[in-house]
């Protein structure tokens, strides 16, 4: 069991619900510190002198302050080997890793148009409105990066045989699009797949503090 950590997050954000979702697979005991984004608390002296960059997640161990949600879960991942959240080899990991690199740098930026114009949850949160044309440009790039991810998943159940930080690192976002009910149905072991993710115990937990709570 991880040594008590405190995790800043915000409502609606699906960066803060990759963090607690691999805090809660980690097992980690962890104190949640809710911020209010849209009264702009992550702006504020005190939570830049824990992430610079004002946004969230956070996460406070100690003397440590570490921000990004897959750095997060990488670090909780290897102080709790136990979780077997990353694989045990130097190939395993790298793999692992390359997966998280494709999350934050092509599926999420995709989601995020789409999720916008298409989530209710979201727009009423934010009070957005819809960007119809910003959304098929998203449409677009996941049809290149959901082909990706159907292949890979061809002869297992998750992106790296066992279950790792590679999927946790897809979930929020991706959940975010289908709950404004884009269609799976052309790519149907993602679906699966997600299907087998949003059912784990540690993301309903998750889902729940950020979504829900």
């Amino acid at each position: 069991m991880l040594a008590g950590m405190d995790l800043y997050y915000g409502r609606i954000s699906g960066n803060s619900a990759r963090a607690a979702f691999g805090l809660f697979e980690a097992g980690a005991r962890f104190e949640p510190h809710l911020l209010d984004t849209r009264a702009g608390e992550n702006r504020g002296a005190a939570y830049l002198a824990v992430n610079p960059m004002g946004k969230i997640p956070a996460l406070v161990d100690g003397s440590l302050k570490l921000w990004e949600s897959n750095a997060i879960n990488w670090y909780a991942a290897e102080k709790n080997p136990g979780a077997r959240l990353l694989p045990a080899s130097l190939e395993g990991r790298a793999c692992v890793q390359r997966w998280l690199f494709f999350q934050s740098a092509h599926v999420s930026p995709a989601c995020m148009p789409v999720f916008w114009a298409t989530n209710a949850r979201v727009q009423a949160f934010w009070k957005s409105a819809a960007d119809a044309q910003a959304a098929e440009a998203g449409r677009k790039e996941l049809a290149r990066y959901l082909p990706v991810l159907e292949g890979a998943l061809g002869d297992r159940d998750w992106l790296e045989r066992e279950f790792s930080l590679a999927d946790v690192a897809h979930a929020p976002h991706l959940w975010l699009v289908a709950e404004g009910g884009f269609d799976f149905s052309r790519y149907p072991r993602v679906r699966a797949w997600l299907d087998r993710l949003f059912a784990r115990p540690a993301w309903r937990n998750a889902a729940e503090m950020v979504f829900e709570g």
